[in-house]
């Protein structure tokens, strides 16, 4: 009997176990559920006017698998902030949230700077993970084959500390899920999005 209650405990020890590993990982990737917490710090694009991708910067040519990058800049990081994070991500099938891809990964950005010029995301002084495709360490510029309207976002995080589990280097195995699961609840200081949408009609 009693080995029977300690074998009845271990087990409700181990569901519980699981089912909190579970519920954290679901958190990782509610992607848009996020709300900015200082409404002040703001993340820009000149590529993006009145909501919508411009077309200089669509579809931009590949050059031994790499693209040019989209120009960002951003204003007042978090008082707090270590480092800062960038990814760019979009549902190929808007009314499916189980696929995603990821277009941009960049970690280990120092707080002191405020923008990333036009080409410029693979830059020696963060890291950058891989393409679109896993085939490269590159950007991907957004280019929407099918009709409709494709809805693309750009997150910055502000973090408490660069995440311990990415690598101090450009690396092409950090994917998306790789980077997410890196980007952990207890670091995060804030995060603010860019939304904008490419449009074929």
């Amino acid at each position: 009997m009693k080995n029977s209650s300690i074998l009845g405990i271990t087990l409700l020890l181990l569901f519980l176990g699981n089912s909190c590993a579970r519920n954290k990982e679901a958190s990782i990737y509610m992607y848009d559920d996020f709300k900015t917490v200082h409404p002040d710090f703001k993340l820009n694009s000149k590529a993006v006017a009145d909501g919508k991708l411009l077309e200089a910067f669509k579809c931009e040519e590949k050059v031994a698998d790499v693209e040019n990058s989209i120009p960002l800049s951003w204003t007042n990081v978090p008082e707090g902030t270590k480092s800062l994070a960038i990814v760019m991500y979009h549902y190929p099938h808007k009314d499916d949230k189980s696929e995603i891809n990821s277009y941009l990964l960049l970690w280990g950005i120092k707080p002191s700077v405020s923008e990333i010029p036009y080409k410029m995301a693979n830059n020696p002084n963060w890291y950058m993970g891989s393409n679109k495709d896993g085939t490269a360490i590159s950007y991907t510029s957004p280019c929407s084959r099918g009709p409709g309207k494709h809805r693309y976002t750009i997150a910055l995080f502000a973090l408490s500390e660069t995440p311990k589990s990415l690598p101090e280097s450009n690396a092409l195995d950090v994917d998306l899920n790789t980077f997410m699961k890196a980007i952990s609840d207890d670091i995060v200081i804030d995060r603010t999005t860019l939304t904008f949408l490419d449009s074929n009609l």
